[in-house]
């Protein structure tokens, strides 16, 4: 019956699969394996053919779809088969597939992390992995997806919205579980006082309660333990999948039709067959959209590109039809947003970019300018509007390559991997996901890797570029303060750069004493605040021309009326370029102040010369058994 079941409805569908707009080299092969099932008597056999089949007509219908610019019906067909795989899959007697467990810590961003959860309960809902059940009240439940949203909150109000958060995606049908400050405090509490001495600093450093924004490397960190407490008990095969609360399961495209967010990689498939198929332990995508760093290092970037966007727009009237719509094309990742990108071996763009405009409908060139005015304040936020990243389809998505950095708002890894812990959390520093990177690069060496399986990045709300919490950046009135993220950020590029000529000496697994570490990371300290000073005169030279454009009274802005409001934004934005990194700024005095005085850079020394111990002490601990409350804080059922 099941036999009869399955060859009735896939020639259903292939029938209206012969109708859909795709080359012959995907039809053929459904043609003829459906011409030789009435051959086989074993279902097996039937559905190792049909998997086989499936998989080569994805392929192909996703590099026609890349070609063709995304065009609904060639999505549409893509899901389609994807679904109709996952009903396939159904006739197996057991599912051996990973479940996954993503997990997304989040700080007073409710509406950001609603975003992310509605992207996941759709990447569910079209994809289908690992096919849903039917429990109680009718309700459907998928059987491979679960979410665990780890809360370093501290404003009651983004506290209570994240609780409904969690128990709205459970009743879409994915497990979501709430671990709240309460819930944290219950877990470090279990932790033995030897232990918590060494490790307390990875941890936050106070556990009677666990205090609020402790930052994304400590939450990280007792996310670890969480999930270590959780897995204990749990049986199926798991994988680990960590994701920020600013990004979605989708990607950005810039193509023929213009830019676009599509939901096009079914994530959970792709890799489950990577560490189905692969010996890895621990797999980083990357980001689109947004770029994944502070805009402390992009800025020079940015500074070039608006004084070409300003040179264009001078010599074009303004009430043309705006110029900047031509495709861009998608190019393999680069960091050609960072300011000092010959650092990460990259090699430094020879011209500046022209900004692609994101407006929709007619719309003039004085439009564009006052959209991109905008842009240029939640540039502080994160937002880069010249060098937005697109997403580069490649042949495969089973290709992998030897990784270095891991993006931490983008990982996955196997149980084991819960021992690679977020080293040094408790400095707070920027770059901890290059930072863990080179250490895992280290020893992990082919088992970790890099895939072609980006998620969407967006720092601001689209609609008004403006933001929710972000660590290290605050705003009163119009005075827009990152120092505290530029110091991170100074002092996070030192750690880094330590540690990657740390390890060409065998650092970590090689015993490194004081006197080598020490002067590995002086040196490195002089290096980089070199290349910042030198950074800083070049910021202050782009900020002066963008300044001569906005004053020229030559110019259409200052020969009429409309561009008032881009005028004063522009202004305010070039206020607070010297503000935060001009020659004066408290963001290069404190670091100045804090390089002659040697108490940073002492930390670091300190920090990694301890790593050593607190390795050893943590996966100690992984060997004892926590536990977590079994409804974990969350009023709707679970696992």
């Amino acid at each position: 019956m099941r036999q009869s079941e399955l060859f009735s409805h896939l020639n259903i569908f292939f029938g209206l699969f012969q109708h859909n707009p795709v080359t012959e080299d995907i039809k053929k092969p459904f043609r003829l394996c459906l011409q030789g099932m009435n051959n086989r008597n074993n279902i097996c056999d039937v559905l190792s053919s049909l998997k086989s089949v499936y998989d080569d007509a994805i392929r192909l219908t996703e590099n026609e779809a890349a070609v063709k610019g995304y065009r609904e019906d060639l999505l549409t067909l893509q899901r389609n088969l994807y679904r109709e795989l996952e009903y396939l899959l159904a006739f197996e007697e057991t599912d051996t597939r990973h479940h996954f467990l993503v997990v997304i810590p989040v700080a007073d961003r409710p509406a950001m992390l609603s975003n992310c959860l509605e992207s996941l309960i759709e990447q569910c809902r079209i994809f289908q992995y690992g096919g849903s059940t039917v429990h109680a009240r009718s309700m459907p439940v998928y059987n491979k997806i679960s979410a665990v949203i780890i809360d370093d909150s501290k404003d009651a109000d983004s506290i209570l919205q994240i609780k409904d958060l969690c128990a709205e995606t459970t009743l879409t049908g994915i497990r979501t579980c709430y671990v709240g400050l309460d819930e944290q405090t219950q877990l470090l509490k279990q932790i033995p006082s030897g232990y918590w001495e060494l490790l307390q600093e990875l941890l936050g450093g106070n556990r009677n309660p666990v205090p609020p924004h402790k930052g994304a490397s400590i939450s990280r960190n007792i996310a670890y333990l969480w999930l270590h407490a959780f897995l204990g008990e749990f049986r199926e095969k798991a994988l680990i999948y960590f994701l920020d609360s600013d990004e979605e399961f989708r990607i950005k495209v810039n193509g023929s039709n213009g830019i676009k967010d599509v939901f096009f990689i079914n994530y959970f498939y792709r890799l489950d067959k990577l560490f189905d198929e692969q010996n890895i332990e621990v797999v980083t995508g990357k980001v689109v959209g947004d770029p994944p760093v502070s805009p402390s290092v992009m800025v020079n970037t940015f500074l070039e590109d608006s004084v070409l966007f300003l040179d264009t727009i001078s010599a074009a009237a303004s009430d043309r039809t705006c110029i900047f719509h031509s495709s861009q094309t998608s190019r393999d990742f680069s960091a050609e947003y960072h300011d000092m990108i010959q650092l990460f071996g990259y090699k430094e763009p020879l011209h500046p970019t022209l900004y692609s405009c994101g407006l929709s409908g007619d719309h003039t060139i004085k439009d564009c300018l006052d959209d991109f005015s905008k842009k240029t304040l939640a540039f502080f936020y994160g937002l880069h509007p010249t060098r937005t990243q697109y997403y580069f389809h490649g042949d495969d998505f089973s290709k992998t390559e030897n990784a270095r950095t891991v993006y931490t708002g983008n990982y996955v890894f196997r149980r084991t991997g819960l021992r690679n812990f977020i080293p040094f959390a408790g400095l707070k520093l920027r770059m901890a996901g290059p930072a863990l990177g080179r250490i895992l690069r280290k020893r992990l060496k082919q088992g970790f890797v890099s895939a072609n399986l980006p998620l969407l990045h967006k720092r601001t709300m689209q609609t008004t570029y403006s933001n929710e919490f972000r660590s290290g950046i605050f705003r009163e009135k119009n005075l827009i303060d990152i120092s505290l993220e530029f110091n991170r950020q100074f002092w996070g590029d030192v750690m880094l750069f330590t540690l990657e000529n740390l390890t060409e000496l065998g650092y970590p697994d090689k015993r490194l004493g004081l006197p080598e570490i020490t002067e590995t990371a002086y040196d490195v300290q002089e290096k980089i605040w070199l290349l910042y000073k030198k950074r800083q005169d070049e910021i202050e030279a782009k900020t002066e021309t963008i300044e001569q454009y906005l004053t020229d009274k030559g110019s259409w802005w200052n020969r009429g009326p409309g561009a008032e409001h881009a005028l004063k934004n522009m202004g305010l934005f070039c206020s607070q370029i010297r503000n935060n990194f001009g020659g004066t700024s408290e963001s290069m005095k404190k670091i100045s102040g804090e390089i002659e005085e040697g108490a940073s850079i002492a930390m670091i020394i300190n920090a990694v010369h301890s790593f050593y111990e607190i390795d050893i002490a943590w996966n100690e601990l992984l060997k004892s058994s926590l536990t977590v409350p079994l409804n974990c804080g969350t009023p709707a059922p679970l696992f």
